[in-house]
């Protein structure tokens, strides 16, 4: 049995009553901004079949919840989400918001996280997982999420997300907010299962990084909104 450690919680009544101004303030924020899918991503919400993992860069993870909200409709969506105190906020804001959360990460209850991403995919769920995540190297494809992919055996879909209006944040990732009435656009690239049966983890975490950073230039050099 794997046992998982040091996962931290709010506990506390005022942390709750600050998640639920912060949920309600997120919420009104959201509705201001426009959404844009490509072709590509449209065909993924409108024939999206569980179980399926979405990659996407950490810095991108503000809009995300924008794409799950349309996924969430039609399975469960969990996202890995880091056990630390910091972990415990974003953890209980996406409990508010309707999106359920795995604890861990690729140096705490690594193994445990794991564990519950291969039980949540064989019920048929959406998983989203940022790969450079949650503490860096920016843009470095780290080898759990090629591990789910491989093991699981499941499509994967990166995600890609390009905003006409933000600004950056000074931290390790360069996190990315787009202003009120922003408009966003995502793109998404499918590798069924199987596609990189014969590479090795290691291998794979290469390929997909390269591929990540490939369609995040993409759409950032491309005229969509």
């Amino acid at each position: 049995m794997i046992v998982q450690r040091d996962i931290h919680e709010l506990r506390k009544w005022w942390q709750r009553i600050l998640v639920s101004i912060v949920v309600f303030i997120l919420r009104l924020y959201w509705s201001t901004l426009g959404i844009k899918l490509t072709a590509e991503c449209q065909k993924v919400v409108d024939e999206a079949q569980g179980p399926m993992v979405f990659a996407f860069w950490h810095n991108n993870l503000f809009a995300a919840y924008k794409l799950c909200g349309l996924l969430k409709k039609k399975h469960n969506m969990y996202a890995l989400v880091s056990p630390s105190r910091d972990g415990a906020w974003l953890a209980e804001i996406f409990s508010r918001l309707g999106i359920q959360s795995i604890r861990g990460s690729s140096n705490r209850n690594g193994l445990f996280a794991m564990d519950n991403i291969f039980k949540k995919l064989a019920e048929g769920a959406f998983v989203a997982i940022t790969p450079d995540g949650p503490r860096g190297p920016v843009y470095k494809f780290k080898r759990g999420t090629a591990m789910v992919t491989k093991t699981a055996k499941t499509n994967l879909v990166l995600v890609a997300v390009k905003y006409n209006h933000h600004f950056t944040l000074p931290t390790w990732d360069g996190f990315k907010v787009p202003y009120p009435f922003s408009k966003i656009c995502v793109d998404t690239k499918t590798f069924p299962s199987g596609t990189f049966e014969d590479l090795t983890v290691g291998e794979l975490s290469t390929v997909l990084e390269d591929e990540l950073i490939s369609l995040q230039q993409k759409i950032d050099s491309g005229n969509h909104i």
